[in-house]
This record gives C-alpha cells, sequence and structure tokens, in this order.
C-alpha cells in the first residue's frame, strides 16, 4: 500500500518528537503537512477531489502505524481522516465547497447536539459551543453537531452543520492527561450563515444506494473504530518495544491478544464491506459483533500497556508512562465505553431487546 510505504520513512522522526508533543501539547504543523503529503488524510477522500477512496482497513492500518511511533500523532490522523468519510455524504455542492480549491483541506468536527440552527431564508444560522474539536487548529472547515430549532425555540431535528474557519473562533481550553497533542479545544459559532446543502443529517436508504460501496458502511463503524485503532497501534509500538525472550510470558500473551484483536476487526470490515458492495443491510449480529471487537480491542491494548507499566514499576520509560497516560484519556471517549457495549452484547445474546445499535 503506497501510503503505508510513504509513512514509514516518517515515523523515526514522528517518534523523536513524541515527548515535544506531549509537553507542548501539539502536534507541529510540519508534521501534519508531511501526514498530508503522503496521502493520509485522503484515504477515505472521494477520488472524484484527488482522494484515494481505500477500504476501510487500509485507513486503520495506517492509522495504526503513525501511532506507534506517537499516539497523539495517530489519533489526529483518524480523526482528520475519517470526516474526509463522513464529508463524502454530503451534497456535492458541499464536498466543492471545502475540496475544490483545496483538495488537500482538513475538517475537524464535534458531534455533540450543542449547536442552535434557526431558519433564515433558505438557509439557516448556525450558533454554539463545541468542546473536544481534536485537530482544530489544522482543520479549515468544521462539522459541528446542532438542533434545528423552529420559530418558538422547540427542537425539530438533530442534524449537522459544516461551516468553514472564518465562521468559528477557537478557544484553547484542551489540557488533557494524554492525547496532549491533539488540541481537543473548543469551537465557538455566533450566527455563522449555512445554506441548506451544508447540512447533513441521516443518509437514506435511496441516497445510499447511490454512493459507492466504501460510502455505504454503517455510518458510526469508521468512527467507534477511529476510536481504538490509534491504541491499539501505541500498544503495540510498546510492546516490540518489550520483545519478550519467553514465548508464553504475560507480555508475549499481550501480544498474541493484539493480533488477535486486529484479526477480528478485519473479518468484521470484511463482512460489512461485502454487505456494502451487495446492498445488504448488516443485522444487529454483525453490527454488535463488529462493535464488540473493536471495543474489546481497545480493552487489550489498555491492559498490555497496563501490564507493561506494572513490570517497569518505578523505573517505566517515558514513552511508556506516556502512552499509558493516553490510553486513561482515551478510555473516555465514547468509542471505547467497554462496559455499555458488552452490556448490550449480553442482552442480544438473551435475546432482549438491544434499541441502540449505533452504540
Amino acid at each position: 500500500m503506497r501510503v503505508l510505504t510513504a509513512i514509514r520513512p516518517l515515523l523515526p522522526a514522528i517518534a523523536a518528537a513524541a515527548d515535544t508533543v506531549d509537553r507542548n501539547a501539539a502536534v507541529a504543523p510540519d508534521t501534519v503537512a508531511s501526514l498530508r503529503e503522503a496521502g493520509v488524510f485522503a484515504l477515505l477522500q472521494p477520488a472524484d477531489f484527488g482522494g484515494r477512496q481505500s477500504d476501510p482497513g487500509s485507513y486503520l492500518a495506517v492509522v495504526r502505524e503513525i501511532s506507534s511511533a506517537c499516539t497523539s500523532t495517530g489519533w489526529l490522523a483518524a480523526a482528520l481522516g475519517v470526516n474526509a468519510w463522513h464529508l463524502a455524504l454530503f451534497d456535492i455542492a458541499a464536498q466543492h465547497d471545502v475540496w475544490g480549491g483545496d483538495p488537500g483541506a482538513l475538517i475537524c468536527s464535534a458531534y455533540a447536539p450543542t449547536g442552535r440552527l434557526e431558519r433564515a431564508g433558505d438557509g439557516f444560522r448556525l450558533s454554539g459551543r463545541w468542546s473536544r474539536c481534536a485537530g482544530v487548529q489544522h482543520a479549515s472547515w468544521l462539522i459541528a453537531g446542532a438542533l434545528v430549532v423552529g420559530a418558538d425555540g422547540a427542537a425539530e431535528d438533530f442534524t449537522v452543520a459544516l461551516v468553514p474557519r472564518e465562521h468559528y473562533a477557537i478557544e484553547a481550553t484542551w489540557n488533557g492527561l494524554g492525547l496532549r497533542g491533539i488540541g481537543a479545544d473548543d469551537v465557538v459559532v455566533s450566527g455563522a450563515p449555512v445554506p441548506a446543502y451544508r447540512c447533513f443529517g441521516w443518509v437514506s436508504d435511496a441516497q445510499r444506494a447511490a454512493l459507492p460501496p466504501l460510502y455505504r458502511l454503517p455510518q458510526p463503524t469508521l468512527y467507534t473504530h477511529a476510536g481504538a485503532a490509534p491504541l491499539l497501534g501505541a500498544a503495540h509500538g510498546i510492546l516490540d518495544r518489550a520483545r519478550p525472550a519467553d514465548p508464553v510470558s504475560a507480555v508475549a500473551m499481550a501480544a498474541a491478544g493484539l493480533e488477535v484483536s486486529a484479526l477480528q476487526i478485519s473479518r468484521n470490515l470484511a463482512d460489512l464491506s461485502a454487505c456494502a458492495r451487495t446492498g445488504a443491510v448488516p443485522d444487529a449480529e454483525l453490527m454488535l459483533r463488529a462493535r464488540r471487537d473493536q471495543v474489546l480491542a481497545f480493552e487489550r491494548a489498555m491492559q498490555a500497556v497496563g501490564l507493561c507499566v506494572e513490570q517497569a514499576g518505578a523505573g517505566a520509560h517515558p514513552r511508556l508512562e506516556r502512552v499509558w497516560r493516553d490510553m486513561q484519556t482515551a478510555r473516555l471517549h465514547a468509542a471505547n465505553d467497554v462496559e455499555r457495549v458488552l452490556t448490550a452484547v449480553g442482552q442480544f445474546a438473551f435475546g432482549l431487546p438491544v434499541d441502540d445499535l449505533i452504540l
């Protein structure tokens, strides 16, 4: 794969800068530019706009590789990359607005519905504040969750709105224990005009049927996997450094568990992609299996790093200590809520209703 080949020469410099990223709480713009040049952020971008339109497995493999050198850098690769996939579901006019003049334009996102869209002529006015917007400093567009409100102020619908950089302000608020370089700052919008075609809800079956298979995948799939892949990569980087001589040691078994997770994720994505190609709707069992294996992959990664910390004790290497902090922050992400997901899986196994397959 070309992108994987292109990023590997960059990894030593990314790893060498990881301490600085953690200390300064920022991934350097030059690093982001190098990843863009290598094609990382275009992996899920439509070919019609200069993207590579790759399969999701290739995208996640690249994210894991970058994360093995620096978790924060890998997290940005995941977040900014998957937003290109989402933009491909928008009206073609919105895609032209973002990529027509600059195929390398990056999009950040904040999906919590903390904004308000008020009707204004044929479009809307957007106002609100959004927290934890990873990569906002590197992006030129924002996808923000919002409630459409009527004249009486009552909520009528939930959607997301696309706004350019000149219409939102960034407030530096991110100071996480880990993932310090992702720059998940707040964004504030005050009455920005939003044409109707830059708003997006849920893709209907008819709209989905007209899209290429990559963009027919269930909307939660790539987002949940994007939240786990950086931690899988980071854990691999730590375990590769440990290099246990005993093939049945705890560390070796942890490494084997990560390999099992990678294979399970690959199988699930293949099954979901097969559904997308044929136009079939994934059933509840497949959706829950994919979500289970994704969240267990995160848990195995966290346990593997914790094991290395326990064995290292007070002599833990700074890299190990940093990745451990990254794990503690990532576990707060909705994609990595192990208990919630496994509860739903258990309910389904016993024939109980599971209403929320998005999880």
